[in-house]
């Protein structure tokens, strides 16, 4: 006997079966419809658990907000002033938490394109809180003169840029052929210039 799904498995399912065809088509060229075919369920079923294609998408992107996606800030690289481990560890996580599931960075791509006031949301609300953890740390060390005086939080958002780009550049753009280097070489390389502009003479 086919065991039935728990109310928490078929929400789980929604929404990634949703995730995948917005990022696919967009929001406004995916319907309730089509999602609900793919996942071989009624409409009727999924407006149980999400009354509407928008309170299916606040879902979704509500999902990579509630801490489970959680940049990971190294604090003993932090609290040790290890320059080079806390940008190591912050463009290990952001390259492998993408470039293993890319389908979330082409559904934001496609809000922001579209306009859609979620994708806003996400980076105000997300994005730019890892932003200002990671400006926090260069304030301060910039104040312990390991770093030339720069506005923190853009170099912050240059560093988180930098890396974001290169994964959409592999991921979207086609450049793997062009760029077939392990993960280790990019990180090191990246984090490596990076550093190199932060403590060159002022």
């Amino acid at each position: 006997m086919k065991r039935r799904m728990t109310a928490k498995g078929r929400r789980e399912q929604i929404l990634q079966g949703a995730m995948q065809l917005f990022a696919q088509k967009g929001f406004r060229g995916t319907t309730t419809r089509e999602i609900a075919r793919r996942l071989h369920i009624s409409e009727a079923l999924m407006f149980k658990y999400f009354p509407s294609k928008e309170a299916l998408y606040r879902a979704i992107i509500q999902k990579r907000m509630d801490g489970s996606e959680e940049m990971i800030i190294p604090r003993k690289a932090i609290e040790a002033k290890d320059d080079r481990q806390v940008f190591q560890s912050i463009a290990s996580y952001l390259i492998q938490k993408n470039t293993a599931d890319p389908t979330f960075m082409r559904l934001l791509l496609y809000s922001a394109l579209e306009g859609h006031d979620l994708s806003r949301i996400f980076f105000e609300n997300n994005a730019m809180e890892k932003t200002r953890l990671l400006a926090k740390y260069i304030r301060q060390r910039i104040k312990e003169k390991a770093f030339k005086p720069v506005p923190p939080l853009l170099a912050a958002r240059a560093f988180i840029g930098m890396i974001i780009h290169y994964i959409q550049a592999q991921e979207i753009y086609g450049m793997k052929k062009h760029l077939p280097y392990s993960r280790k070489k990019v990180v090191d390389t990246l984090v490596e210039v990076f550093l190199s502009g932060l403590r060159g003479s002022a």
